[in-house]
């Protein structure tokens, strides 16, 4: 264990350690890149283009060539990695995937991981994106690799999607009916990555990450009618109408079906639970919604 030293050390040693971030383009990714420079890391983005390199490039963000489908990569771009931040797009092959640079991080000695996962994820579970992500959970568990595993609630960055209608038809229209959903703004997941990736403590810890009040689309819509200065009304439309459009939006059908399963979830109001840690671990409460909007509210102008 590289951190069996005096603690007038601790800081300097900790801050030494080499970290991957994978998945540093998306919401979550980028946030945690930006997070981890403020608090002069020493971190690696691993990417798969060229182009996107050169976005992380103009932030002064260093990156790796590298994919998870490719072993031969991964064994280059772990090669002196002590931390692991795992992130990619879920789908039925994200097990294998992740669990590619799983096998990898062990043999090259990586000390942890810290990975993103999802509120209720289960090996029992109807839902495949709770099943792939516990399948990657029980893989990390299994190398015997040090983890961290965050299960976010629902983003409030993700009602950027209702950015047209609220743009266009000054409404929300969605599924959920009266149903409080425990949002959170995805800056916070990436604060409590990177107090994960940053400090010691972490290691086996599970934490579940919700935001500081339960939101209904009542409330969502009420709270874009006071920052848009307009009325915003939320409509709620039947599931199938909801799992018809996500098809002919042209989603894959497995993550329709399994979006409509949670979404009926959420209706009948079993997503409204709030943790508290997010305050555990990084000493101040979850982000609200107005402070989402506030940051964010030109995207639905």
């Amino acid at each position: 264990n590289s951190f069996c030293f005096l603690n007038t050390n601790l800081s300097v040693q900790i801050m030494s350690s080499r970290i991957l971030v994978t998945g540093a383009t998306g919401t979550i990714g980028s946030f945690v890149c930006e997070q981890l420079k403020e608090v002069n890391a020493d971190l690696i983005a691993m990417v798969r283009s060229e182009e996107k390199a050169k976005a992380l490039h103009e932030k002064g963000i260093k990156t790796v060539m590298g994919d998870l489908s490719d072993i031969s990569s991964l064994e280059k771009v772990l090669q002196g990695i002590d931390i692991v931040f795992l992130l990619s797009v879920t789908s039925p092959e994200s097990p294998t995937l992740q669990g590619n640079l799983v096998k990898v991080a062990k043999e090259k000695g990586t000390k942890h991981i810290v990975k993103i996962s999802v509120r209720g994820a289960s090996l029992d579970s109807e839902i495949g994106i709770a099943r792939y992500h516990a399948m990657t959970e029980k893989d990390i568990r299994d190398s015997g690799v040090a983890y961290t595993f965050l299960q976010p609630h629902s983003f409030m960055q993700n009602l950027v999607f209702d950015a047209e209608s609220i743009k266009n038809q000054n409404a929300i229209f969605a599924p959920m009916g009266d149903g409080k959903i425990g949002m959170i703004d995805a800056r916070d997941i990436a604060a409590v990555a990177v107090k994960a990736l940053t400090e010691d403590g972490h290691e086996g810890k599970t934490y579940v990450l919700t935001g500081a009040k339960a939101l209904s689309f009542h409330d969502l819509s009420n709270a874009f009618t006071f920052f848009l200065g307009r009325d915003i009304k939320y409509i709620h439309v039947s599931s199938e109408l909801a799992h018809q459009g996500m098809l002919d939006a042209g989603m894959p059908e497995w993550l329709a079906n399994d979006l409509t399963a949670i979404n009926k979830i959420y209706a009948a109001g079993q997503g409204s639970e709030i943790s508290n840690d997010i305050e555990k671990v990084t000493g101040r409460r979850a982000g609200l919604l107005k402070e989402y909007l506030n940051d964010y509210i030109d995207l639905y102008k």
